[in-house]
């Protein structure tokens, strides 16, 4: 989760960067504009990697819940001591709640990459929004078991 904060606040840092600035008076000439065009397409192309990156990285860990879930899942019906047995029954229980999360990130972050919106686009429609307890998402209650 550290990591997800350090990389999510890069994110906003490079947007605020790509965010173009508006000069005090008219453009001097054409070379000004290209040369700010030139820039803002080096920023977003930068954006765009850091975004495929950090979805492989989000992918990764998804993938490595899952795997670590499905021995703990198998290891559940060779306990026989009922204390034990409620036990792992919790820890599977949060852990399956951490790795639906995780999918859902990966699947925000496809989405993202998909439709072009992690770059730019996440501060107007993704990120502020999210710590808007109006429009942030209902969170989902881990299943009793």
């Amino acid at each position: 989760m550290k990591s997800l904060v350090v990389v999510l606040a890069v994110l906003a840092g490079s947007a605020i960067l790509a965010w173009p600035q508006t000069p005090a008076g008219p453009p001097q000439s054409g070379h000004d504009h290209a040369q700010m065009h030139a820039q803002h397409v080096a920023q977003m192309a930068a954006c765009k990697q850091m975004l495929e990156e950090h979805t492989a990285d989000i992918r990764a860990t998804s993938q490595a819940l899952a795997i670590n879930l499905a021995q703990m899942k198998s290891t559940l019906p060779l306990i026989s001591d009922l204390t034990q047995r409620s036990r792992w029954q919790s820890n599977i229980a949060m852990w399956q709640a951490l790795a639906d999360h995780f999918n859902r990130m990966v699947e925000h972050a496809e989405h993202m990459e998909k439709t072009g919106m992690g770059c730019g686009m996440m501060m107007d429609h993704g990120m502020a929004r999210d710590t808007d307890s109006e429009h942030a998402p209902p969170a989902t209650p881990a299943k009793p078991h």
